[in-house]
């Protein structure tokens, strides 16, 4: 059962991957659309910065201290949480797999979850920011997250009965 697992979990990545490639392919034709019917609108251009001139002490100056604001759309924490979280249980669930290390497949499970507690907050936040602005939200395909979603609840529900089974062996 740890490998049907197993090879679950790689077709929910797989999926995962799936939805980030063509999500972000849409956002950047859907941004470079915007920007073609709007030239006035300059591109942005990579910014230079020069080096800081040292202060008479040969210390660099002090820092402004700016709070960075996320624009509506953008979760930097959570694009990149879920996709990070979902590869250390995979590789976690890889080790129980062929190691049988019992507390390997509950501390998988507990990784497990708190990846689908990232990607459930992704989603509910880009759905939010698409309701207020849908050109800055991310598009993803419905009927990739309905099967990603329902594959990662077949891979939890079964990751929790083989965490079950190995317990009591």
């Amino acid at each position: 059962m740890a490998i049907v697992t197993l090879v679950l979990w790689v077709i929910t990545a797989s999926l995962g991957v799936s939805l980030l490639a063509t999500g972000g392919a849409a956002r950047r034709r859907r941004l470079a659309a915007e920007a073609a019917r709007d030239p006035a609108r300059p591109v942005p251009a990579p910014v230079r910065v020069p080096a800081v001139p040292l202060t008479p002490e040969g210390k660099p100056p002090p820092v402004p201290r700016v709070r960075v604001a996320t624009p509506p759309g953008e979760h930097p924490l959570l694009e990149f949480s879920h996709p990070a979280l979902a590869t250390t249980g995979l590789a976690v669930w890889f080790m129980f797999t062929f190691i049988h290390y019992r507390p390997m497949a509950w501390i998988s499970f507990g990784i497990l979850v708190a990846t689908i507690g990232a990607g459930l907050a992704w989603f509910i936040g880009n759905r939010r920011a698409a309701r207020h602005d849908p050109k800055t939200a991310w598009t993803f395909p419905p009927r990739l997250i309905v099967i990603h979603g329902t594959v990662a609840a077949v891979a939890i529900a079964l990751t929790v009965l083989t965490a079950l089974t190995a317990s009591r062996g």
